[in-house]
């Protein structure tokens, strides 16, 4: 459960990155374009380190051989800060390795990271249908799925249940209608988010866009980047 909790925070914590161009100026020159497209190639980089992480692992493997017999080439006095260097690369492997472990799913152990790339183009498909319902998308990746997951479990002591997703609708359709929406509008973009999440094979790709395209057909107030 804690590692479950652990992967909802992170999840949550990387939808709010989302959630900035439309809560603050980005500094020239990034517009909200840019930023997504840098966020979208920062998640492509780190799936595909994912995918190839046993190669990666020999090589660093590898890498810290060579190093180990390097350092012992030298005296005493010049090996101690170089083997400070050694030990330093060693942890910060061992760091990356324990956060992979606990953000990863189990098929993301076989396929890569891919929860994170497909959120992202989640997001900017998203963009491109609407910059100023995006809001809603976004909002709805970082609620829906974390609410849902955290109240399952607490409460139903389940990884998913009906439940979870009740819990989600409601807490959703409020921050909707704090946001501006109608009561219509808010129920009508939570369920069919909720429903998303719950059926999708891979709910951070689908959840973003149902929901921007929802509140752009149902006229919902619009919330365009700043």
């Amino acid at each position: 459960m804690m590692k479950e909790i652990y992967r909802k925070i992170v999840h949550l914590g990387l939808s709010s990155l989302l959630i900035c161009p439309f809560i603050l100026h980005l500094p020239e020159p990034l517009d909200i374009r840019v930023y997504y497209s840098l966020g979208l190639l920062a998640a492509a980089l780190i799936n595909s380190a994912v995918v190839r992480r046993s190669k990666l692992r020999v090589e660093l493997e590898n890498f810290s051989s060579e190093l180990h017999k390097f350092v012992d080439s030298f005296g005493e006095k010049t090996r101690m800060p170089l083997a400070v260097i050694e030990e330093a690369i060693d942890e910060f492997h061992g760091f990356i390795e324990r956060q992979l472990s606990l953000l990863e799913r189990d098929y993301e152990k076989r396929e890569g990271y891919v929860g994170l790339l497909y959120g992202m183009i989640g997001a900017v498909i998203s963009l491109l249908v609407d910059p100023c319902h995006t809001f809603y998308g976004i909002t709805a990746l970082a609620v829906v799925d974390t609410v849902a997951s955290i109240s399952s479990m607490a409460i139903w002591h389940r990884g998913k249940s009906l439940g979870g997703e009740a819990v989600a609708f409601l807490v959703y359709a409020s921050l909707l209608v704090v946001s501006g929406s109608s009561a219509l509008q808010a129920i009508v973009v939570s369920l069919l988010a909720v429903v998303s999440e719950y059926f999708s094979p891979e709910d951070n790709l689908t959840v973003p866009v149902v929901a921007t395209t929802t509140a752009m057909l149902l006229g919902a107030p619009p919330h365009c980047p700043l």
